[in-house]
């Protein structure tokens, strides 16, 4: 199996008010067009709470083991439930995912366990970022602990890191542009116009 891209839309998007992965965008939902932007390159997974909550498409449906949990149990998921060896994990939040970076975070990873972006005042986005499947133990124990963030898994597994200095030719502003709000929602479209 190639790398499998998991898109995360098991969130609550209570500060939208409404499931982020159903909004309008492109000539779809938030969720349709990141399904088809991956697809090109990746096997693809749409990561839920519960069963049917949205038309994944051709896209393969992965329910929580731990519903409620975040984005580390979608990870947890993805590898307990499919056989892939690595994982690019992103959440429907970021609609102008960018196919050919993450390709390039799956070329930067080499023997880690994972790779992801650094910005250059220090932040990272690990809902942008590769996953090897040694993080399973690592992820399994965090959440076991009630640590549920990325951000836990990654101070216990080998990371390599994509220094934003070294990605010239990506608008890391874009690319990991976050729509958390209506406010956030209403200002994409401003922008595309």
């Amino acid at each position: 199996m190639r790398t499998l891209a998991v898109i995360l839309a098991g969130g609550r998007s209570s500060r939208m008010g409404r499931d982020k992965a159903g909004l309008p965008f492109g000539n779809g939902t938030m969720l349709s067009h990141l399904t088809e932007v991956y697809r090109q390159n990746f096997d693809v997974a749409v990561s839920v709470g519960e069963a049917g909550r949205f038309p994944v498409g051709e896209a393969l449906e992965l329910v929580d083991l731990r519903p409620g949990q975040g984005p580390l149990a979608g990870l947890e998921t993805a590898f307990r439930r499919t056989e892939a060896e690595t994982v690019f994990l992103t959440a429907t939040d970021l609609p102008f995912g960018d196919q050919a970076l993450a390709l390039e975070l799956v070329r930067r990873l080499g023997d880690g366990d994972a790779c992801v972006i650094r910005r250059r005042d220090g932040g990272m986005e690990p809902l942008f970022g590769v996953y090897r499947r040694s993080c399973l133990s690592a992820a399994e124990a965090c959440l076991d602990e009630g640590r549920r963030s990325c951000r836990a898994l990654l101070e216990r597994v080998d990371v390599r890191w994509a220094e934003e200095a070294d990605l010239p030719g990506w608008d890391l502003d874009r690319v990991l542009q976050n729509v958390n709000t209506p406010e956030e929602y209403a200002l994409l479209f401003l922008k595309e116009k």
